[in-house]
């Protein structure tokens, strides 16, 4: 009988030390193609090729910015005062469907839809909003104790204070404290969170096209894009997210469903 235990204990030690590595180490699911003054990770700073893990929490100063590239084609640029945490990411290449979760809870991105948002599930989670992506592009502000959404492209679900609602339309913005959603178009909401990062031409950098800012989040176009790292808002600038929601004489037009 104590032999027994004995050999139980060993399995056990042994089925314990083998699984220390696959939980000592967070799984890789991007990588920060670009990055400026500065992102952080903990207390160290983040900087261009850095692999991103699964739990890893992203924070841009006053002044930062940077793009993650996801296993899966979606990115998150970051703007100033953005903090991102990957909450969960799952994804099968080989059907291009899965799961990625990220938390926003403060500052400004841009989140680029991957394959995962075409087939799978996309979502960004804010303290006041929860936002479903479906193969688009939809730019988030998080501050003065709300979140405000506005799409860009693609598909965008909305989800605050027990309400649903969907929005097709770019430039329309779903805004929420936590506890109202309304859907609205904010005044001066067309201008870009990220602006042109360069000018060039053809099909390389330097003759004359502009790149916007989808092209400056791809992981393969961050070198035409390092020097101005797509021309994120500076802090006290206005970023087109129209935190204003005092009616008409603010300039907004309300459309609530």
């Amino acid at each position: 009988m104590r032999a027994g235990n004995t050999i139980a204990l060993f399995a056990a030690a042994v089925l314990a030390a083998t699984a220390l590595p696959q939980t000592a180490y967070a799984r890789n699911v991007g990588v920060m193609t670009a990055e400026k003054a500065m992102i952080t990770r903990g207390d160290a700073r983040v900087t261009e090729g850095t692999p991103i893990a699964l739990g890893d929490r992203l924070a841009a100063n006053a002044t930062g910015s940077g793009v993650i590239v996801f296993d899966d084609e979606s990115s998150a640029r970051m703007g100033p005062n953005a903090v991102l945490t990957v909450d969960e990411f799952v994804y099968d290449p080989a059907r291009r469907n899965g799961a990625i979760r990220l938390r926003q809870t403060s500052g400004l991105a841009r989140i680029f839809g991957g394959q995962i948002s075409k087939r799978g599930k996309s979502e960004v989670r804010t303290p006041h909003i929860v936002l479903g992506v479906r193969g688009g592009i939809v730019d988030v502000a998080v501050e003065n104790g709300r979140s405000i959404a506005t799409l860009r492209g693609g598909l965008m679900v909305c989800r605050a204070g027990g309400k649903k609602r969907t929005v097709t339309n770019p430039g329309m913005s779903c805004v929420s404290d936590g506890r109202e959603l309304s859907i609205l178009r904010i005044a001066g909401n067309g201008r870009q969170l990220v602006t042109p990062a360069s000018r060039g031409g053809g099909t390389s950098p330097g003759s004359g096209r502009e790149f916007d800012g989808a092209h400056c989040a791809s992981g393969a176009a961050s070198v035409f894009c390092r020097s101005r790292d797509g021309g994120l808002p500076r802090p006290g600038t206005s970023t087109g997210s129209g935190i204003q929601t005092s009616g008409p004489s603010g300039g907004n037009n309300y459309y609530r469903q």
